[in-house]
């Protein structure tokens, strides 16, 4: 599991840096069908990279309990219940908004499967492991 959290890292950190690199072009990129205007809209755009920053720091912190899972376990979950409540979000734009580009519900649905799957699998682990390595 450690080695697929760095991962997870690995590819939050690159998709935190596309945003602050690129700004609402990498939402572009994603088929969310972003307008010329809104491109050139300096407070969405702002918002963009910064989330991408924070999208950064999931990915740091899953790199972190990647390499120690049973001393991080605690922030493992926690990491997992933030990025399952991002999941959640999207669900509110879709009801207030509809459906948005494929791309986009295909993170969503990730942001809602993956979370709960890797807590039932470290759930498993830590019990096989017995009660003295529970966090």
């Amino acid at each position: 599991m450690g080695v697929l959290l760095r991962v997870f890292g690995v590819v939050c950190i690159a998709v935190g840096a596309l945003h602050i690199a690129l700004g609402l072009q990498a939402d572009q990129m994603l088929g969310a069908g972003i307008s010329e205007e809104t491109l050139t809209n300096a407070s969405l755009d702002s918002q963009n990279r910064f989330y991408g920053a924070q999208f950064m720091l999931v990915g740091a912190v899953a790199w972190m309990c990647g390499g120690d899972l049973e001393r991080h376990a605690t922030l493992f979950r926690v990491l997992m219940a933030v990025f399952f409540l991002g999941g959640l979000a999207r669900l509110v734009s879709l009801l207030l908004l509809g459906w948005p580009a494929p791309m986009v519900q295909l993170l969503a649905a990730s942001e809602l499967v993956i979370p709960p799957l890797l807590l039932l699998w470290h759930a498993r682990l830590t019990r096989a492991r017995g009660p003295a390595s529970r966090s």
